[in-house]
């Protein structure tokens, strides 16, 4: 049975005043789901409120006072949930918090454009709120896979999304993790959007990111196939650009060197050729 929900805004600061109340230091937590969207008058409740926090220091504050607040770990999560890899869920009275730390769903951090772009709401004693972005928190919403997540990033759009600056991130995220798995899941709530009727111009350089991630994988897998059954001789530290162009086409073979290689997935060692770097 599906969760109702429970934390409208007055709901919210009077469980952020529970807490404030019980922390003996400094403690800041970035709201980056539908507690903010609540907060901002945006939607009239939120089943959970997404925090996260960039300090373990902060983590383990944050689980003691909500530990103390009444509030008990929650095991029985749907897997949509628990995909989203929150270091602990903690409920009180069908009211919940999902705590992460630096990461969510093991593919976006808390980076620091994020942080400078994020906006305070209030303070009250040693613990001060802040939320994201709303370009932000529509990034988040693309990673997850929650249904009410659709209609969330359907709202953010609606009030005004600045493409350039999600994108940018995107790129941010590319070279913080070191990899672009997030990238077709993005692709394919944006897909769902559509279906919807509601088609925005970030879809279109989403997918653009996403062929040049297929790209990739298929460079990948050519390297892979050749260098076992034609460059096993150590004639080239790796295959030739040539030989993975006849493999996969030439266009396929330029934009998917170019984007390992911004993966730093691949170089090209001295004789030209292409290699992997693991």
């Amino acid at each position: 049975m599906s969760r109702e929900p429970t934390f409208e805004a007055t709901a919210i600061r009077e469980q952020f005043s529970e807490l404030a109340s019980l922390i003996n230091s400094e403690l800041t937590v970035y709201l980056i789901g539908g507690g903010a969207l609540t907060l901002q008058d945006m939607k009239n409740a939120t089943r959970d409120i997404d925090l996260i926090v960039r300090e373990k220091s902060e983590l383990q504050q944050l689980w003691n006072v909500l530990r103390d607040a009444g509030y008990h770990p929650q095991e029985d999560v749907a897997a949509e949930y628990d995909d989203l890899g929150a270091v602990f869920i903690l409920e009180k009275d069908r009211r919940r918090f999902d705590v992460f730390h630096e990461q969510v769903a093991g593919v976006l951090y808390l980076s620091e454009p994020m942080v400078s772009r994020s906006r305070h709401l209030f303070d009250e004693g040693n613990l001060s709120v802040q939320t994201v972005s709303l370009n932000d928190i529509f990034l988040f919403k693309a990673v997850a896979n929650r249904d009410d997540d659709v209609d969330d990033m359907i709202r953010i759009a609606q009030a005004g999304i600045d493409e350039d600056v999600i994108v940018e991130e995107i790129m941010t995220q590319i070279d913080l993790i070191g990899g672009d798995n997030f990238i077709d899941a993005m692709n394919q709530k944006l897909g769902r959007l559509r279906e919807q009727g509601f088609d925005f111009d970030i879809h279109q350089e989403v997918t653009a990111l996403a062929e040049r991630v297929e790209n990739g994988t298929k460079v990948r897998d050519a390297i892979i196939s050749l260098r076992e059954h034609e460059y096993d001789d150590n004639l080239y530290a790796g295959v030739p650009e040539s030989a993975i162009s006849r493999r996969v086409g030439k266009g396929t073979a330029n934009s998917g060197i170019e984007w390992l290689v911004r993966l730093g997935a691949v170089e090209r060692a001295e004789d030209d050729s292409v290699a992997l770097t693991d």
